[in-house]
C-alpha cells in the first residue's frame, strides 16, 4: 500500500512540475507574436526540444528524485505524468482561447504531453529511475 501511495505521488510531483514549466513556457511563447502557425512537425520538434531544456534546466534546480523511496512501479510518472499534462494543457488552451486570446501549439493535448514527455525523459536520464 506504501509502494502505491508513493508511486501516486511521485506521478503528481512529476505532473505538477512538467505543468508549471509548460505554463512558463506557453507564457514566454505570449510574448513572441507569429503570423503564422508552424508546420506540426516543425512545432513538435520545438516542443520537444523546449522540454528537453526544461528537463535540464529542473534536473540542475532539482538533481535527486523527488520521491527518494522504493516505488511499485519505476518510472511510470515519466509516461503518466506527461498524459496528465497534456490533459492540463489541452484545458489551459481551452480557456485561453475561450477568452479571445491567441495560443501557441504548446495549449494543446499533444503539445503539451511531447513537452513534458522529453522533460520527463530527459531527467530520468539525468537523476535516473529509482534503485
Amino acid at each position: 500500500m506504501e509502494d502505491l501511495v508513493l508511486g501516486l505521488l511521485e506521478i503528481f510531483g512529476e505532473f505538477l512540475l512538467e505543468w508549471l514549466f509548460g505554463l512558463g513556457a506557453e507564457a514566454l511563447s505570449g510574448l513572441v507574436e507569429r503570423k503564422e502557425q508552424d508546420h506540426p512537425t516543425a512545432s513538435a520538434i520545438k516542443l520537444a526540444g523546449a522540454g528537453g531544456a526544461a528537463g535540464l534546466l529542473s534536473a540542475w534546480m532539482l538533481p535527486q528524485r523527488l520521491i527518494t523511496a522504493h516505488v511499485l512501479l519505476p518510472g511510470v510518472s515519466a509516461l503518466l505524468a506527461p498524459l496528465a499534462t497534456g490533459i492540463a494543457m489541452h484545458l489551459v488552451g481551452k480557456r485561453l482561447r475561450h477568452l479571445g486570446r491567441q495560443t501557441s501549439n504548446l495549449s494543446t493535448f499533444w503539445g503539451g504531453a511531447i513537452f513534458a514527455l522529453s522533460m520527463a525523459l530527459i531527467r530520468l536520464w539525468l537523476v535516473g529511475a529509482p534503485h
